[in-house]
């Protein structure tokens, strides 16, 4: 007997405990919340061309204070002229974009299309494009790859219940095309020395699409090498693309001078040696002959730059 009631109350115990492991934290209908549509878990994102980035704020009980932190590390004093009280500018410490009491915060904002400022405190919701107020900060600046912002949004209402959230921005530079020997990519004589002609593609982002076309007004003889070399072929408007990663007979036909396939997609660096040009300038017309390199990374950035020989 003595056994069985202790087998009862271990049952009970257990029930006891799993009853409150189960129950649910009480959301409150009354309080403020903050939610992003397109990333309900705030996961960190990257700074890319159609990001949406547009979070909203809704307070029940009414808005009574609304302040964006910007962690813009390296670059917080960027949002300095956009912030009035002189407390809430950046250096060592993040700026506090305050979008109800800041007259000079409300307008940045307004002129973004964002309704901002004291009619807040009068409305129960609201909705901010976070990465519009990130690239209109960060415009015209040279943002050092790999770099990581954050934004804390802050809601009180006006029976002081809070809201917080953090959105988290990576971002990652585009692709670059460099010419060590040519650095402004002038165009080369073919009848001069030889120079180096190795092209250097980095892309942080990794490159998902890479082309070299040639142009339309290539010598004749150049077209038709390239044509031959290429699944593809001429296009109709007379241009020839190899393609450095879909197209298996350009790994074959530019062996030595372009990588392919796998050598060149999910990568950061690749090197194009155009010095196959040197090679068949004897057998070149008169002419100029354009290359132009174009790289796509898996975030969908691009680069492009023009690669010119000429035969005199």
């Amino acid at each position: 007997m003595r056994d069985m009631n202790k087998l009862m109350y271990f049952i009970a115990a257990a029930a006891a405990l799993l009853a409150v492991g189960c129950k649910k934290e009480k959301v409150d209908p009354a309080a403020p919340t903050i939610a992003w549509e397109s990333n309900s878990g705030f996961a960190q994102v990257e700074l890319v061309d159609g990001l949406d980035a547009v979070v909203t704020a809704t307070a029940p009980g009414k808005f009574l204070e609304f302040k964006l932190v910007l962690g813009l590390g390296n670059y917080n004093i960027l949002a300095n002229p956009y912030i009035q009280l002189s407390s809430n500018k950046g250096g060592s410490s993040n700026p506090v974009m305050d979008l109800i009491a800041d007259a000079s915060c409300v307008s940045f904002a307004k002129g973004l299309g964002m309704s901002v400022g004291q009619t807040l405190q009068d409305r129960t919701e609201v909705k901010l494009d976070l990465k519009a107020i990130l690239e209109k900060i960060l415009q015209g600046q040279v943002i050092e790859n790999n770099t990581m912002f954050t934004i804390d949004i802050r809601v009180m209402d006006q029976n002081g219940k809070v809201a917080n959230k953090s959105a988290k921005f990576h971002f990652t530079s585009a692709p670059t095309i460099t010419w060590q020997k040519n650095a402004v990519f002038s165009v080369v004589d073919l009848d001069a020395p030889e120079t180096d002609c190795k092209v250097a593609v980095w892309a942080p982002g990794l490159i998902e699409n890479m082309t070299v076309t040639l142009g339309e007004v290539a010598a004749p003889f150049l077209q038709t090498y390239v044509k031959n070399r290429t699944t593809e072929g001429q296009n109709a408007a007379g241009q020839v693309k190899i393609d450095l990663i879909n197209d298996p007979k350009v790994a074959e036909s530019f062996k030595g001078w372009f990588p392919a396939g796998d050598a060149v997609k999910g990568k950061d660096k690749v090197t194009l040696d155009f010095g196959f040009m040197y090679n068949l300038k004897y057998d070149l017309e008169a002419s100029t002959n354009v290359f132009t390199v174009v790289v796509e990374d898996k975030n969908g950035k691009m680069a492009y730059q023009q690669v010119m020989f000429k035969k005199n």
